[in-house]
């Protein structure tokens, strides 16, 4: 079975797919946030599933510590439905205790609502009726118990005082953005999710994980605490993962050769790292997900006229800054790519008006 697996960004939503890959091998994971990022991701698992179509595969869809909307739980029932008449045993499971997900859950069978556990313990529950798991899972159950305490606040819960210090370690752990890093991000909070077990039962172990936990981020980001700043272990570890990626982020402009990040922020140091090892490159940008950008350069390109021809802005030779004209916020890369492609060539006169947001519904 492969299972494609979308969940929350907070601790309990972390902690379902932490779950999940303790009873599956074969899982591809997504997060979104509320909003339009849901619909998103959901449009991005059917593309996904659709790319190999094979007789007979059996899938499971499953959504964690997330409620859907009516019309989201519509398309997601009809869509499965398409794939189930191409030939794919498609199953759809969703395990959430948001109350607002109510109506959707009176309509479907396969949405399961329950108000008094936190998602994490009705994944970790469910799992553990339908499937056998990969490995020992001894350690989860405290584990679980913990992120249900803080979920839903029962002060008086096992692990309360640990679950806040790890309810904010998942908030924090933003070295590597999720939108640049999606599996290496979700990896980086699974790291430190691992070494729960060994403070968990602990007296005063929040207070030790919480000493600890700087320390930890280092050497799980590939760094040696005791000789690098986290500056520098953060910006080596960006900088080689980006590295990757140099076919993917390259884009030109009046014959100079850029890389392109999103939602990165705070790239000066991380900015001039890049320049220095990939040489063929002649500027960094990043764009926000408002639309702002950030450009550096290493002397090969005057970044501050480019901000003020395309991006109204302005700044230093290496350094400066602007706004994207009539920016569509997106939760894809390569949509931003597109729109940058698009201020990039308007003085062409190029045409990208079938550019746009692809997870519309």
């Amino acid at each position: 079975m492969q299972v494609f697996h979308l969940s929350h960004i907070d601790l309990d939503g972390y902690g379902c797919q932490f779950v999940s890959h303790h009873f599956f091998k074969d899982i591809k994971f997504y997060n979104a946030n509320y909003g339009r990022e849901v619909s998103a991701r959901l449009h991005e698992i059917l593309d996904d599933i659709s790319k190999a179509l094979e007789p007979k595969r059996k899938i499971l869809i499953l959504v964690t510590d997330l409620n859907l909307t009516l019309n989201e739980a519509q398309f997601l029932q009809e869509q499965s439905d398409a794939l189930r008449v191409q030939g794919l045993e498609v199953q759809l499971l969703l395990l959430d205790h948001h109350a607002t997900g109510q109506d959707a859950a009176k309509i479907y069978h396969w949405y399961h609502l329950d108000t008094e556990r936190s998602a994490s313990k009705i994944t970790f529950e469910t799992l553990q009726k339908l499937y056998s798991p990969l490995e020992n899972i001894e350690n989860l159950a405290p584990m679980v118990e913990m992120i249900n305490s803080i979920d839903i606040w029962q002060e008086g819960g096992f692990g309360f005082e640990f679950g806040k210090v790890c309810m904010r370690m998942i908030s924090s752990t933003h070295e590597l953005n999720r939108f640049m890093f999606d599996e290496e991000h979700r990896a980086y909070k699974f790291a430190l999710l691992e070494k729960v077990p060994d403070y968990l039962h602990q007296e005063r172990g929040e207070v030790a994980f919480d000493n600890d936990l700087f320390r930890l981020k280092k050497i799980a980001l590939g760094g040696n605490p005791d000789l690098e700043t986290m500056d520098n272990i953060a910006s080596n570890a960006q900088v080689a993962l980006l590295s990757q990626k140099k076919e993917e982020c390259t884009l030109e402009c009046e014959g100079k050769k850029g890389f392109l990040s999103y939602s990165m922020g705070g790239i000066s140091v991380l900015a001039n790292l890049f320049l220095e090892q990939n040489p063929e490159f002649d500027f960094y940008i990043d764009v926000s997900p408002k639309g702002s950008v950030s450009l550096r350069s290493n002397g090969k390109c005057d970044v501050s006229n480019l901000s003020k021809q395309y991006f109204n802005g302005g700044g230093h030779k290496n350094a400066s800054g602007g706004k994207i004209e009539g920016f569509k916020e997106s939760f894809s890369y390569y949509d931003i790519k597109e729109q940058l492609e698009k201020v990039f060539h308007k003085e062409k006169g190029a045409d990208y008006s079938f550019f746009g947001n692809r997870f519309e519904f």
